[in-house]
């Protein structure tokens, strides 16, 4: 299975996107680098749009493409509050985030730190996230997509992850 990621997309491709899609006005300014994340309001509503689209829609390169640059400039407390959007991203479209992932480990250490923290927490009954780590990976192993590049990304995934959880013993 090929999956369409914004970064291998040509620019006439992200042009289309960005022109016929109904895009936000926040997701095209933080897309213009305009918008400054941070720890307020407007941060968590393009949070909340970038994490609630469908996969079948065009723009999905895009949304989690941005949705990962959040990821990776946050900082403080912005980054306490990404464990809940990256469980929902991840469930979203498992093959699809999962599989990218595999191929890009410093995003796969983002996410897995995000969620460590919020699942460590969750198992000591102090997180808001929705799922527990132990329904999150039975929820990805329903949804997943049977090939040995999706198995290999969910394994290191989950030991990122468990990694995270250890450390904070």
């Amino acid at each position: 299975m090929t999956f369409v990621y914004w970064e291998n997309l040509k620019e006439n491709q992200k042009n289309d996107i960005l022109n016929s899609c109904n895009i936000s006005k926040d997701v095209l300014e933080f897309y213009k680098g305009n918008f400054n994340i941070g720890d307020n309001s407007q941060t968590v509503t393009l949070l909340n749009g970038l994490s609630s689209i469908s996969n079948k829609e065009k723009a999905t390169p895009l949304y989690f493409y941005l949705f990962n640059q959040i990821c990776i400039k946050a900082d403080g407390s912005l980054s306490e509050i990404l464990g809940n959007y990256c469980q929902k991203i991840v469930l979203s479209f498992p093959s699809y985030v999962v599989v990218y992932l595999g191929k890009n480990e410093g995003i796969l250490k983002k996410y897995a730190q995000y969620l460590g923290y919020e699942l460590y927490f969750k198992e000591e009954g102090t997180s808001m996230i929705e799922y527990s780590y132990s329904d999150f990976k039975k929820m990805l192993s329903e949804k997943a997509i049977r090939t040995k590049q999706y198995s290999d990304a969910l394994t290191l995934f989950y030991h990122e992850i468990d990694q995270i959880m250890n450390e904070m013993d």
